[in-house]
């Protein structure tokens, strides 16, 4: 059996949903594995059961329009299948994003268990949300604010965007190396 569910809205103000050099970028915990990885999963762990692997997925919807009514959003995305790739649809050819730092937004242990069975960094952030569930870009000067105005998830900056080549890098939380997209 599939299950599939499409959803419609309206966007009151249209914007450009892009990252802007010298953007800092702010992480919304994610609940877990949401929605992502599970072909991966499956090869990993076959047959066997953890509660992690139907814990609901976190949804933003409510909380990321709030905060686009008060500060200037300039990318924004949810971190589902293809993970920290699609990051790069945010992205012009001379900025880069660079992920990394923030000691609150870590890997569930879901993630710690899948990366030890011998999948490597770059399959990680592939793949998976490692920990987080959606990600935006605020002007710098909004982002301690922004992080004040956001009630119901954890939060951090976990990045900015730098000039570059288009690319997203992203310090790993598995090991000390960065993985680059």
């Amino acid at each position: 059996m599939e299950l599939s569910i499409s959803m419609l809205g309206f966007v009151k103000k249209p914007t450009k949903n892009k990252f802007c050099k010298g953007e800092i970028l702010i992480g919304l915990a994610s609940s877990g594995l949401h929605s992502n990885g599970f072909f991966k999963v499956r090869e990993i762990f076959g047959e066997k059961y953890y509660p992690d692997f139907t814990r609901p997925t976190e949804i933003y919807l409510l909380e990321v329009l709030k905060l686009a009514e008060k500060f200037d959003i300039g990318g924004l995305m949810h971190i589902t299948g293809g993970a920290y790739t699609k990051l790069k649809d945010l992205l012009s050819k001379n900025i880069d994003v660079v992920i990394g730092g923030s000691k609150q937004l870590k890997p569930q242990n879901i993630f710690k268990q899948i990366y030890t069975k011998g999948v490597s960094d770059k399959e990680m952030y592939r793949t998976f949300n490692c920990g987080i569930g959606f990600i935006f870009s605020v002007k710098k000067d909004q982002a301690k604010n922004c992080l004040v105005a956001i009630k119901k998830h954890k939060a951090d900056i976990i990045g900015e965007v730098v000039s570059g080549r288009g690319e997203v890098i992203v310090e790993s939380k598995f090991s000390n190396t960065a993985v680059v997209f």
